[in-house]
């Protein structure tokens, strides 16, 4: 049973396969320099790229050595700050009694002159008040010793001073 169809001569097939080496040929004859450019800016970004991720693999070991250090000196790390923060506490501490110890010798000392100027007013008060009783005291003693005619002898006598003055 034949199926009707002829199979293709060499001749046949050596056209299409001679157009496709030219046109291969015609495409690498044109093509050639922005292929090759093409693949060397590939190859050097492929470098630039290798060396980046190098880098960036040195950097890495290089921050994980650092945390590992970091890491190991923690201990130590926590010691001196809780002992940085009791020096620094303690620091304060004696600050504020200084302080404290300077606002009380003030307080202290104004409440001793406050204390001087209190007792100062209360004495001239208490001067002021007796002497006023004693001035009342002999105002009425003398009043109740003189008599109506001590009182006439006043009198004249101040009459007669008054007039040997004028």
């Amino acid at each position: 049973m034949e199926h009707g169809g002829h199979e293709p001569s060499i001749t046949e097939l050596g056209w299409p396969l001679v157009n496709f080496l030219l046109f291969v040929g015609l495409l690498v004859w044109q093509l050639r320099g922005p292929i090759r450019e093409f693949f060397r800016a590939r190859t050097e970004r492929l470098r630039d790229e290798l060396a980046a991720g190098e880098r960036a693999r040195k950097e890495a070991e290089a921050l994980r050595a650092q945390l590992a250090k970091d890491l190991a000196d923690l201990p130590a790390t926590r010691d001196r700050l809780k002992a940085d923060v009791l020096a620094t506490a303690g620091r304060e501490r004696d600050q504020m009694i200084a302080q404290g110890k300077e606002t009380a010798e003030r307080i202290r000392n104004d409440a001793k002159l406050l204390a001087a100027q209190e007792l100062a007013t209360a004495r001239r008060a208490l001067r002021q008040e007796l002497v006023d009783d004693v001035v009342r005291e002999g105002a009425r003693l003398v009043q109740g010793a003189l008599g109506s005619q001590d009182q006439e002898r006043f009198v004249r006598e101040f009459v007669a001073a008054a007039r040997s003055a004028s």
